[in-house]
């Protein structure tokens, strides 16, 4: 047997017992009929992550996980059978449709976002509730009798459970690495005195009240760690309806129990909704501005640094050679032909003549070497920790005889070259820009005397 064939089996055992428990737990907190629960049923939010997450191959798991729930719990095997290929079928267009619509699986956008929200509440439950309930009563009553208060109370619950559960397994599983246990269970711990002291310590009895303590809270974790925001929002709700199974807390205060569950409903999707838009709209704006830096201080067709890093590189060299006393070059390269390129064959074919002399240039690099791009055909190469000014004239001969060599792009044979010109530091001063302009004299005595050479400042 395969690895693979061997964690695709675990996984699917996982899911089934994660089904079936998680299901267990969300009948014993609320269930009407046994089997309907207008309160969040987890499995839906674990199924709807797991299909994402492990595609097509964990379906076995729901299929078994719920056949194994309904079984539990009375119902007969016709309709334990037929709400499990419902479910199944379930989470299927779930995975279809996220790929066809393609939806990020990290949530990294509102768009991504909304879609889920937009799937969950207008295709999968509507589809779950209407044939799951068709199942139920056909098989039970030998006819289609649906009540609109059980089709309403098994749409909120297993919306409840996709839009609570499947955010936070995403956003945990996609940014696993960056997750710290200890605030992990800091955060957890946290929420769990926050909503005890609130619920039952100060026995706050207003919903709106107790939003106004909970919501700032989550809402600003969420601005800095959307995983860490996402699980206080699951805390919160889970704690609240614990607090509600015991018939206590905040929400077991109206005379009509219904009510107070439609208010748990609200104040639990309050918390996940808002800490996913806004705890991903400031994701997005950490993006756009670090692509806004990227954009500034990076070449767009290269990706190497720019002109505007070119004074924090040669005084990064300057500070190496300082630290080890040895040799540091500022290199200005030009292209010998690379106009005629241009002029010849177009900006199209120049285009990857730069990127194809890039690629040849990139592994004469050490670590603490930097390759910029200047504009047009002109970079400027800085070499640093070098032992002596012979191996100096080692490797950029190396270099020269790199660039040199002809090439072929798009079925055009091309022939450039390197005219260089190298300023030592400190030998040609400790001045940046006094190494910058010997370095661009000794470039143009390159051109002087023939081009594709390298020549020294002084």
């Amino acid at each position: 047997m395969s690895k693979s064939l061997q964690k695709d089996i675990f996984r699917v055992l996982l899911m089934t017992l994660t089904y079936y428990l998680t299901g267990q737990l969300s009948f014993t907190i609320f269930s009407q009929d046994n089997i309907i629960t207008m309160t969040p049923f987890a499995p839906e939010g674990f199924a709807l992550a797991g299909v994402l997450i492990y595609g097509v191959r964990i379906l076995p798991g729901i299929f078994f996980g719920q056949l194994i729930l309904a079984l539990y719990n009375g119902l007969g095997v016709d309709t334990s059978l037929a709400i499990s290929v419902v479910n199944t079928l379930e989470a299927f267009i779930a995975y279809r449709l996220f790929t066809w619509l393609k939806v990020d699986h990290t949530l990294s956008h509102n768009k991504d976002i909304l879609l889920l929200l937009a799937i969950v509440l207008f295709v999968l439950q509507p589809f779950s509730a209407l044939f799951g309930n068709m199942s139920l009563s056909y098989f039970q009553n030998g006819a289609l009798n649906l009540s609109a208060e059980n089709l309403f109370f098994w749409w909120l619950g297993n919306v409840m459970g996709q839009l609570l559960f499947a955010p936070m397994i995403l956003i945990l599983y996609h940014n696993k690495k960056t997750i710290h246990i200890p605030y992990l269970l800091g955060v957890f711990l946290f929420f769990i005195v926050l909503n005890y002291l609130l619920q039952i310590t100060f026995g706050i009895e207003n919903v709106s009240l107790l939003l106004m303590f909970t919501l700032p809270t989550t809402i600003y974790l969420s601005i800095f760690n959307l995983s860490y925001a996402s699980v206080s929002s699951v805390i919160l709700a889970s704690f609240s309806l614990y607090f509600t199974h015991l018939n206590i807390g905040t929400f077991t205060k109206e005379n009509n129990p219904i009510d107070n569950i439609i208010d748990l409903n609200f104040f639990m999707l309050s918390h996940i909704l808002l800490v996913l838009i806004i705890g991903v709209l400031f994701r997005e704006k950490e993006e756009a501005i670090q692509q806004l830096e990227s954009m500034a201080h990076y070449d767009h067709l290269t990706g190497l640094p720019n002109r505007h890093l070119l004074h924090p590189e040669i005084h990064n060299a300057i500070y190496l050679s300082d630290q080890s006393k040895k040799i540091s070059a500022i290199c200005f390269i030009d292209l010998d032909g690379f106009k005629g390129v241009n002029d010849t064959l177009g900006h199209h074919i120049g285009d990857l003549v730069l990127k194809e002399t890039v690629k040849r240039v990139e592994p004469f690099l050490k670590e603490e070497d930097t390759l910029l791009r200047l504009g047009g055909d002109e970079f400027l190469l800085i070499l640093n920790l070098i032992d002596s000014k012979e191996a100096l004239i080692q490797h950029l001969e190396a270099v020269r005889v790199a660039g040199a060599t002809p090439m072929e792009i798009e079925g055009n044979p091309i022939q450039v070259s390197f005219s260089m010109g190298v300023a030592l530091y400190p030998q040609e001063g400790k001045e940046i820009d006094a190494l910058i302009e010997a370095s661009d004299k000794a470039m143009y005595q390159a051109k002087a005397q023939g081009k594709n050479r390298f020549v020294f400042a002084s």
